[in-house]
């Protein structure tokens, strides 16, 4: 029963995250939902340390975009409609960057994943009518701890 609640959760995080952005079966590592991730596919611990690593990476790396972001807000004109379109046109490459980092960690957790918990992956996908993604490591790839 737990694992149905957990699953519909995460149809319904899927479903949300990728709504008019993409076709693309998200996880979205590192977001609130890490949780409920780490329970639907019953992670391992050497899973968990690969993520960890991996949401860090992707915190490090969103916090530099994430200041270019409040750097452009701070400082570009906004006065009227034709300046918030300049705006929003060089924020539309900031925004884009974030989902691709997001992207690369799923994909690399995704790589990883043993055959029961792919399969889940690509049901809990399918069910949401969405496009999974392709993993970018594999097991063997692993550095060993």
């Amino acid at each position: 029963m737990k694992l149905k609640y957990y699953c519909s959760i995460l149809l319904l995080f899927i479903f949300l995250t990728s709504m008019g952005q993409t076709a693309d079966c998200t996880l979205g590592i590192g977001g609130k939902d890490t949780e409920t991730i780490i329970k639907v596919f019953q992670l391992s611990e050497e899973q968990l340390v690969q993520m960890e690593g991996w949401i860090q990476e992707l915190n490090k790396s969103n916090e530099l975009i994430e200041e270019q972001i409040d750097v452009l807000l701070d400082k570009h004109p906004q006065s009227n409609e034709e300046e918030l379109q300049v705006l929003a046109e060089k924020f539309k490459p900031l925004r884009a960057q974030i989902i691709a980092n997001s992207r690369i960690c799923d994909q690399k957790l995704i790589g990883i994943l043993n055959e029961n918990q792919y399969r889940r992956y690509i049901d809990l996908c399918t069910e949401a009518i969405r496009r999974p993604l392709k993993g970018l490591i594999s097991k063997e790839d692993m550095v060993p701890e």
